[in-house]
């Protein structure tokens, strides 16, 4: 009964230092526990911060990149715009030099037209000059006919002497005139045009007459006198062949070689017929003279 007391007695002092060494115990598992914790939470702290510096260098990265990228465009944009300007500046004046080159071809073609047109009238000229020179033979050598009488006045026959044949009527002489001009009897038609203008210089139909004269010596080269008939017409007060007149003596001064009377009469043909239909060639030729500047058309925009 003692001995079992003893033991209780002993056991009952023990159990408080037992306890302490358990709590004891406890608390160092549970410090460490802490520590282990906290060393986690250290590499957690350290794991997130490596993440966040990995995205912060990645970021930084897609800013360069970008930054890099926004250069070359503006750097690209540029290159575009310099080389297209530059194939523009290669082009346009190309196209420009072109229009110029297509006026210049148009013009000329007008003048092969011109001369070609001429080229076939000396041509039928030359056809018909055979057949027709026995009869200008015989009218060169028909005695000139006398004026018309003035009105009121009468002729006086001079005893022993020939009969002066009547001068023709104007009407008839016009006619066969303008018919043999027509059907290309060009030697005929100069004699009965110079007969017109003759015994007729104050009719409606002389300024037409004289400018028919021109021609025709015109179209045989002759441009001495195809200027000086044409140079009656434009002394007579302005009538429909003034224009045609000034601008065919023109041309005949620049193929007979007078340069400068050729320049005169075209410049003042442009500038008092602005609008015939042989101003544009009238500039051709002072260009061609060298005394108007070639003008280039701009290309629209």
């Amino acid at each position: 009964m003692n001995r079992l007391l003893l033991s209780g007695l002993v056991a009952f002092n023990l159990c408080p230092a037992a306890l302490m060494a358990q709590k004891k115990e406890d608390l160092q598992s549970i410090q460490r526990d802490v520590a282990q914790l906290q060393e986690q939470v250290k590499e957690l702290q350290r794991s997130q911060d490596e993440r966040i510096g990995s995205l912060q260098a990645m970021l930084q990265q897609s800013v360069d990149a970008s930054n890099k990228v926004a250069a070359g465009l503006v750097a690209l944009q540029r290159d575009i715009e310099s080389k297209l300007s530059d194939q523009q500046n290669k082009v346009v004046a190309p196209v420009a030099s072109l229009g110029t080159r297509l006026d210049q071809t148009s013009d000329d073609l007008r003048s092969v037209a011109t001369n070609v047109a001429d080229l076939v009238r000396r041509m039928s000229a030359l056809d018909t000059k055979l057949t027709d020179i026995s009869s200008a033979i015989r009218i060169l050598q028909t005695p000139a006919a006398a004026a018309p009488p003035a009105p009121g006045t009468s002729q006086v026959q001079i005893p022993g002497a020939a009969a002066t044949p009547p001068a023709p009527s104007a009407d008839s002489l016009w006619e066969n005139a303008r018919r043999d001009y027509s059907g290309g009897k060009f030697d005929l038609a100069l004699q009965e045009y110079s007969d017109y203008l003759r015994y007729y210089p104050d009719t409606d139909n002389a300024p037409a007459a004289a400018y028919y004269i021109g021609y025709i010596y015109y179209n045989a080269s002759q441009f001495d006198d195809s200027v000086k008939a044409f140079d009656k017409v434009l002394a007579m007060p302005e009538n429909p062949k003034s224009a045609d007149s000034l601008y065919y003596k023109a041309v005949a001064l620049m193929k007979s070689d007078h340069r400068t009377d050729a320049g005169v009469a075209f410049k003042e043909f442009v500038k008092k017929y602005p609008h015939n239909e042989h101003a544009a060639m009238a500039h051709t030729n002072l260009r061609n003279l060298g005394l108007e500047a070639r003008t280039t058309k701009k290309r629209p925009e």
